[in-house]
């Protein structure tokens, strides 16, 4: 048995989701998302959503690109918000003009701009969705949905599902034309009340592409995010994980083998902490790493190493310290 044999092995034990957990989580997020949209269509003096390309929400995170672990407890879903007659500017240069097809659109109604400034403010458009989506699950006896600075999130108890609900104003990019130009602006979580751009469908673009011509590539990620979250409480992210993970294959020949894959990644995620930056797979110049201790974080990573490297694959009972190594027991 080698290392590839074993780590396959564990995360087939360990990590795969169950399917029975699927199929309900799917249901459960169906059904309030379905419910929400609805709620927001009723409020005609409210801030309306976009149909794009027939759906108006996106649905995003690590569950979609297939690099989840374990059980099915989130999902995260982006609100197209209809933004006709908005323009997004940075700097004083204006980025993109508002897509959408409602005019006059409540959504620029002065409530919900920041105060003193012609600006929506995102922090009043997270307080719009969490009211719409406390509507929706008061008559059931669910919990008031919570707000996290990006999301609205909102909790079903009785299948210990939390859904995240992230309102995306729709753009499209100035002197562009079609869906490349198409971005969305989605709640910085600042206390300036600002917004980021994004794009979610190109992450899952990117981690599609790679996965295709890699077998072992959703896996490996879906390792580290259990080494990371579970086991030796690395500070680094999920998407961080990912992006870190991308990032070393643009770089290196990808073998879909543990024994070479896994300490290579491990020594670029070293690395790239080192350096202080790991680069989002979406736009290299935004860094992932954030505001954390770059000794404490080194600390942890080489301990991980050390511990990988202390594996013998003559040993008797391998198998064993394999799953021993992995949840860090």
């Amino acid at each position: 048995m080698g290392i590839n044999t074993e780590f396959n092995k564990f995360i087939s034990n360990n990590l795969t989701l169950e399917q029975k957990d699927i199929s309900s989580a799917v249901s459960s997020r169906k059904w309030i998302i379905d419910k929400v949209i609805n709620k927001i269509a009723e409020k005609k003096d409210c801030p309306q959503l976009y149909s794009e390309n027939g759906s108006k929400y996106i649905q995003f995170g690590s569950y979609f690109k297939g690099t989840k672990v374990s059980n099915v407890d989130e999902f995260d879903i982006m609100l197209i918000v209809d933004s006709k007659d908005g323009k997004y500017t940075s700097g004083g240069v204006t980025i993109g003009n508002g897509i959408g097809s409602v005019s006059p659109n409540p959504k620029y109604n002065k409530k919900y701009y920041k105060e003193n400034e012609e600006v929506v403010s995102s922090r009043k458009l997270l307080n719009w969705l969490k009211n719409i989506i406390d509507e929706v699950l008061e008559p059931y006896g669910c919990e008031p949905a919570e707000k996290d600075g990006q999301a609205i999130t909102a909790y079903i108890k009785s299948k210990d599902l939390h859904i995240d609900f992230v309102p995306g104003c729709i753009f499209q990019k100035v002197g562009t034309n079609g869906s490349d130009g198409v971005f969305y602006i989605i709640p910085k979580g600042d206390i300036n009340c600002g917004w980021i751009e994004t794009n979610p469908r190109i992450d899952k673009d990117i981690i599609k592409i790679k996965s295709s011509n890699n077998i072992q590539f959703k896996n490996t990620i879906r390792l580290f995010k259990y080494l990371f979250k579970e086991s030796y409480k690395v500070s680094i992210g999920s998407y961080a994980v990912e992006s870190a993970v991308v990032d070393y294959g643009d770089k290196n020949y990808f073998r879909n083998n543990f024994e070479y894959d896994f300490i290579g990644i491990l020594n670029h995620i070293i690395s790239l902490v080192d350096d202080g930056k790991i680069p989002d797979m979406r736009d290299s110049n935004i860094n992932l790493l954030g505001n954390v201790s770059k000794d404490s974080l080194l600390k942890k990573l080489n301990n991980i190493k050390d511990r990988y490297n202390e594996l013998d694959k003559d040993s008797e009972d391998f198998s064993n310290d394999v799953e021993v190594f992995l949840k860090n027991e």
